[in-house]
């Protein structure tokens, strides 16, 4: 069979393929060369800024001349298809060695080393790598290495941002800086932020995260502190644990200033007879998930009051509103029904006035005057009190009170978006006298539901567990007694729910999009960053 050819270049074999493209063995007939060609995926071609800018910056990357940046033969693009013609080194990349398991911490430093080398030179002409890792690192004859993979550098410029055309993220989500997952500006410190990830993995021989979704994973980069090798590899000196730390310093003012000095501060960590990095303040954010700990067995005390309180039929009664969202009318209908907060059936008596409101999961009725929408005292109160994500957002508004609840108001817009966890289509909450209605409502809900309560894990991992509820953290000072929170889909809805016990509110994000296992876990990370983490 007639090798492939591609212009003058005749493909050999795959040495190797990432999501921006693949690289082949090739032979260059119009030079009588061996070349390393990486050909683009075809999702790049249509990106007419992407091409613009990848011309401009493989010129800037072809004329750097440090030795530990792959030398580039020639660019462009042949057959409507962008491609880089690189040196042909003979090697392994850093992945392939630590399958053998983690390297010896002076083998690490002096890859890393070279590496910051030519991270350091890229800086100076103005690029950002933004994708080391492992598998960017030729580690050839006599340890000599080689960064590779130039062909997404951005500019470090103001203007410079890090998405695509088609918004998507540019980069390996194990080793991104924090600050990755925004909308401004990059510089250098996120690959400084990158190579120190990289070290911790060359030592520890394991990712520096292990989030078990996509959702996680940006999460721990965001808010989790930086792991320590050392409890992987005692070999691993506690003075490198702290240069790794700062390193991957949430804020890029804390990081080194540039790889080289990170890769100083690592050599000199390997004989430093005490730490030479002091820990920045903590993140104020708390982490998603506890650590585990056991189930509390009797539970609170609130709790051994729920044979009282359960006498009181707590339902949540969502009226018809708006949804300011082009959703389909069979999506509008499941999330004016609330998903296990049904609307309730009600009938007025004459003679009294009193509006008798009848769970659908209970034949038990229960008389409660409901609260008409509108600028009242108690919806007044209540829209005081919500979260920052839904405060003074003027699609807020009184609804029918739910049973149990002196007021009750939903939310169809947001004042908080991500590009990564999409915000639900409606928020409603709910407003109580007294912890022990809302304590009866939420013991209902799970109850109805029947939901468990497991506290050794996160009230919302529908990746890894089923539906259940659990304490979460406001800090790291531990819960609060009584407050929850749970997430799961019923009648095609997502949801997570929460009690905050310091305002004597129950929420709940409603969502048609997170009926999956993937997006409710992303739905519940959106409640963590954009509802919980501001106001705590």
């Amino acid at each position: 069979m007639a090798a492939e050819t591609f212009g003058p270049y005749r493909i050999g074999e795959l040495l190797g393929r990432g999501g921006m493209g693949e690289v082949h063995r090739a032979y260059d007939t119009a030079h009588d060369r061996v070349v390393a060609l990486k050909r683009l995926s075809a999702q790049y071609h249509a990106d007419d800024d992407f091409r613009a800018r990848f011309r401009s910056e493989s010129k800037i990357v072809a004329r750097l001349r440090e030795p530990h940046v792959i030398p580039i033969h020639a660019y462009g693009e042949i057959e409507g298809r962008l491609y880089i013609d690189m040196r042909l080194v003979e090697g392994q990349d850093l992945t392939k060695l630590l399958e053998h398991g983690p390297l010896e911490p002076r083998r690490a430093v002096r890859i890393l080393e070279q590496v910051a080398s030519a991270l350091d030179a890229a800086h100076e002409d103005g690029l950002v790598h933004r994708d080391v890792k492992p598998s960017n690192i030729l580690v050839g004859a006599n340890d000599f290495v080689y960064l590779v993979d130039f062909g997404i550098a951005r500019s470090a410029s103001p203007a410079a941002t890090h998405h695509t055309a088609s918004g998507d993220i540019v980069g390996t989500l194990d080793y991104m800086a924090p600050e990755r997952f925004g909308a401004g500006p990059v510089d250098g410190r996120v690959d400084v932020y990158a190579l120190a990830c990289v070290l911790f993995s060359s030592v520890a021989d394991r990712r520096p995260f292990l989030a078990d979704s996509t959702a996680a994973q940006i999460w721990a980069h965001m808010q989790e502190p930086p792991p320590r090798a050392s409890s992987s590899n005692p070999n691993v000196p506690p003075a490198l644990d702290d240069v790794i730390a700062k390193g991957m310093a949430k804020d890029p003012a804390w990081r080194y200033p540039t790889a080289g000095a990170l890769a100083s501060a690592a050599a000199a960590a390997l004989d430093a007879p005490r730490p030479v990095f002091t820990a920045p303040p903590p993140v104020p954010a708390p982490p998603l998930l506890p650590p585990p700990r056991p189930v509390v067995a009797p539970g609170p005390p609130w709790q051994n009051r729920a044979g009282v309180l359960g006498a009181v039929a707590a339902v949540v009664v969502i009226a018809a509103v708006v949804v300011a969202v082009a959703l389909s009318k069979g999506a509008r209908d499941r999330l004016d029904s609330g998903a296990q907060s049904s609307t309730a059936t009600t009938s007025t008596t004459a003679e009294s006035g009193t509006t008798t409101t009848t769970a659908p999961s209970s034949s038990v009725p229960v008389s409660t005057t409901t609260t008409p929408p509108g600028p009242g005292p108690e919806v007044a109160a209540l829209l005081a009190v919500l979260p920052s994500a839904y405060k003074d957002n003027p699609g807020c508004a009184g609804v029918d009170t739910a049973a149990g609840a002196v007021a009750s108001v939903a939310c169809t817009g947001a004042n908080r978006t991500s590009p990564f966890f999409p915000p639900p289509e409606k928020a409603v909450f709910h407003h109580f006298a007294d912890r022990g209605a809302q304590d009866a409502f939420f013991l209902k809900l799970v109850g109805d539901n029947n939901i468990p309560r497991d506290d050794s894990q996160g009230g919302c991992r529908p990746l890894v567990r089923g539906a259940h509820y659990s304490t979460y953290y406001r800090n790291q000072s531990g819960p609060l007694e009584g407050e929850f929170t749970t997430c799961f889909v019923k009648d095609g809805v997502g949801q997570v729910w929460w009690v905050d016990t310091k305002t004597l509110v129950v929420g709940s994000l409603l969502s048609t999009r997170a009926t999956g296992d993937d997006d409710l876990d992303k739905l519940g990370y959106w409640w963590n960053e954009e509802v919980l983490s501001p106001d705590n």
